[in-house]
């Protein structure tokens, strides 16, 4: 189970051809592929869908479950509209930048886009991590990929699954089918610290705190790591049995319930401490080097391990 931006993706749109060529092959190899991304499935990076090499789509923390075979979604467990609108409500004073994931659609309040762009956790952000994390990446080269990310913010807003609103009070009222995942990015660091506090305290919601002041919430309960176990019994597969890649706070759970989970080189520290072991960073094609060492292995063992 493959986390998607800065685990596979680089700066938020970017995949190596190295990478798609070692999910094909292990998945030649007879393992079964799937995404795990706290993305909605429709505005997930179609270079890795289109591959042929994932066979299923985790999505917004766990909230959704997609079979790449035939299109569907074979389990969802969705915050009610009701508390979508609490939720709402009860941040409504740290004035967020707000964003919700509904029906495999996007809605992106539109003050957060300069936010995504440049904020802490935005695209050119992201990418200048990247490169310091990735020893000898020449100047050119990150601002090659900073390059990157501030195209993947102008398709991201230009995708016709991604909508850009004023505000997402009207789609939160209307969705029927309830609400895969809400985020959002607070202005300052104490608003966040007691934003967290409040939602915590609630206790209906489930809160991975990511880079800098950024809040993603799922129904409570509902995390990467109850996906990847639900998806695990669907197939009856072990645990023991289950390898993952991640980079952020929302990829912990997985390292919960994989019996080996791998943090790519630029991961957080938090995750690098829960992780089994440490591959290379995204910029290197770390997961893939990965890959194809376990693939190698296996062979000579005669199988598969």
């Amino acid at each position: 189970m493959f986390d998607l931006d800065d685990t596979l993706v680089q700066a938020g749109t970017y995949v190596s051809p190295r990478v798609i060529a070692a999910l094909q092959a292990a998945r030649d190899a007879g393992y079964v592929l799937s995404v795990c991304s706290g993305r909605t499935y429709h505005i997930m990076q179609r270079a890795v869908l289109d591959s042929g090499a994932m066979q299923y789509c985790i999505c917004s923390n766990g909230a959704s479950v997609m079979s790449l075979d035939d299109g569907r979604e074979i389990m969802a467990d969705t915050i009610d509209v009701a508390d979508a609108l609490d939720c709402h409500a009860l941040l409504a004073p740290f004035k967020p930048a707000w964003n919700a994931f509904i029906g495999g659609r996007a809605f992106f309040e539109w003050k957060g886009a300069s936010y995504m762009l440049a904020g802490k956790t935005g695209a050119i952000s992201r990418a200048a991590r990247q490169s310091n994390a990735s020893a000898g990446l020449a100047p050119v080269r990150a601002l090659r990929l900073a390059s990157r990310g501030a195209r993947y913010v102008l398709r991201a807003l230009a995708n016709r699954n991604s909508h850009q609103v004023r505000s997402i009070l009207p789609y939160l009222r209307e969705a029927s089918g309830g609400v895969e995942k809400i985020g959002c990015t607070i202005p300052s660091a104490t608003s966040f610290d007691e934003a967290l506090g409040l939602l915590r305290a609630d206790g209906r919601f489930q809160v991975a705190q990511m880079r800098g002041t950024e809040l993603e919430i799922t129904k409570r309960g509902v995390s990467k790591g109850t996906g990847a176990r639900w998806l695990m019994d669907h197939l009856g597969i072990d645990a023991r049995q289950a390898i993952a890649f991640g980079d952020s706070a929302n990829d912990l759970p997985l390292a919960r319930v994989c019996g080996t989970f791998v943090a790519v080189g630029n991961a957080d520290q938090e995750v690098k401490d829960e992780a089994t072991e440490v591959c290379g960073p995204v910029a290197q094609d770390g997961v893939a080097l990965w890959l194809e060492d376990m693939l190698a292995r296996s062979q000579q063992d005669g199988g598969r391990q």
